[in-house]
């Protein structure tokens, strides 16, 4: 009953797994799909998420951008606040549950995500003017991500003070000192600490600083629009050769005016991104009393994504890592770590203080029937067992990294596609436009990428005329 409150998942995430290890897009978009019409979970945060994604991957761009925008409206944090929003700090507090049986409230990166795929969402139907918009909002969340994490990162801290000054705390305490080489387990595979501008999304960053440079309106050519998110990019890249890709650029487009052409901009998804699994510690019974049948703590372990082909060759030019998925959502957990493990000890004292004050008022009125007494709590002990669940929900569908290529259009109109040893995988005809885009997405080596292609004219906008 608890699990239902967490809303439904459409697609099964073995199903998804393997479809994802082909690259097979049209597959995993197809169970949101019903009689041709989206079909999810409206109100699960997380299933309308990974049904964005996945229209995205498929090249539905109009069903994703109406799954983005019921995720947005649902995600606790937002754009144009850098307070932490009470419903993420649900992590916390003495509640009997884990979070993973309330809704899903989201991440920071995630509203960078979403605002970055609506951006290329518009880029894709030829929506010039919404995909500004979009772009406007993402440069928004992603000056305000920062100060999020900073205070989200404090808000955790405050919170653990507190709770840890409230009554239990004595006997949570002795289960941190019991368990305190234990939980290091949960954040084993996170990236060492890193830079808080890390947590910006540099490959969303670059694409708003190219649509400018690529858009028809002459009021984008200038520094601000242009070099500026480009800057941005190259401080938040996760790599070296991204920073410099970025940097790069940057300069090239001041040197013509903040005005691109003959360029071809391709962004390559690589992979599978990160995920989470369930890990437990059966704690010293000792700690609260003999008189119980269960205690132990469920906590989330946080999984590296995976990479597909790792880079890819576009007419020679190798890809270059400008967003790490896995470091960003790692950075963010390592951050809501502590909280997580506090709840989860205080939680399961809690539980266990009441289970011993059950299993008295059993053992007091079962005298005569001592084999319904056990039995009786076994059943309370299998009750706080099945309550005792780590939150190890994921953005199932997001890549690995996002990496960049830029390259002169080819005078033959042909752009190749290569694996990082040379061999082809595509060739990819060019229209005949001033710029291009090439979207490219591999999450697995089972099955051909998924190459989208839309032209990015530069043409400056019609003079309008007041009427008389």
């Amino acid at each position: 009953m608890l699990a239902g409150c967490a809303g439904t998942r459409t697609n099964d995430p073995e199903a998804m797994n393997n479809h994802l290890n082909q690259s097979n897009y049209q597959a995993i978009a197809a169970a949101y799909l019903k009689d041709g019409k989206p079909n999810y979970d409206e109100d699960n945060l997380l299933d309308a998420l990974e049904a964005g994604k996945a229209f995205n991957d498929a090249g539905m761009w109009a069903h994703s951008k109406r799954a983005f925008e019921i995720a947005s409206s649902q995600l606790a944090w937002k754009e144009d606040s850098v307070d932490t929003p009470s419903e993420v700090m649900n992590l916390l507090g003495t509640t009997l549950t884990s979070s993973a049986f309330g809704a899903y409230q989201g991440k920071i990166f995630e509203g960078g995500m979403i605002d970055y795929y609506q951006a290329i969402n518009e880029i894709m139907m030829g929506n010039e003017q919404n995909a500004r918009v979009d772009f406007n909002r993402f440069d928004v969340r992603m000056s305000n991500a920062v100060a999020q994490y900073a205070s989200f990162r404090e808000e955790v801290r405050e919170e653990n003070r507190a709770e840890m000054s409230q009554e239990n705390a004595g006997l949570a305490n002795n289960t941190f000192d019991a368990a305190r080489g234990q939980f290091i387990e949960g954040v084993a595979n996170v990236t060492g600490k890193q830079p808080d501008a890390k947590i910006r999304i540099a490959a969303g960053e670059f694409m708003s600083g190219v649509f400018r440079a690529t858009s028809s309106a002459s009021a984008d050519k200038n520094a601000n629009k242009v070099t500026y998110p480009l800057k941005a990019a190259a401080k938040a890249s996760s790599t070296n050769a991204g920073a410099q890709l970025a940097t790069r650029t940057a300069n090239q487009l001041q040197a013509t005016g903040f005005k691109s052409k003959g360029k071809v901009y391709v962004l390559y998804e690589d992979g599978k991104g990160p995920s989470f699994t369930e890990f437990r510690i059966d704690l010293p019974l000792f700690l609260v009393s003999n008189k119980v049948t269960y205690s132990g703590i469920a906590l989330p372990k946080f999984q590296p994504g995976q990479p597909a082909f790792g880079r890819l060759q576009f007419g020679g030019t190798p890809s270059v890592e400008m967003t790490n998925i896995t470091n960003i959502s790692g950075m963010e957990f390592d951050v809501a770590y502590p909280g997580i493990v506090t709840k989860a000890v205080v939680s399961t004292v809690i539980k266990t203080a009441a289970q011993v004050a059950a299993n008295a008022v059993i053992d007091e009125q079962t005298k005569d029937a001592p084999l319904l007494g056990v039995l009786m709590k076994l059943g309370i002990g299998a009750a706080q067992a099945a309550s005792t669940q780590a939150d190890v929900r994921a953005w199932a569908n997001l890549p690995n990294t996002i990496q960049i290529a830029v390259v002169n259009r080819p005078s033959s109109g042909q752009l190749s596609v290569q694996s990082p040893n040379g061999t082809k995988i595509a060739d990819i005809a060019l229209p005949n436009a001033d710029n291009t885009l090439v979207l490219v997405k591999a999450s697995g080596v089972g099955g051909l990428p998924a190459i989208y292609i839309k032209a990015l004219p530069t043409q400056p906008e019609p003079t309008l005329r007041a009427s008389r």
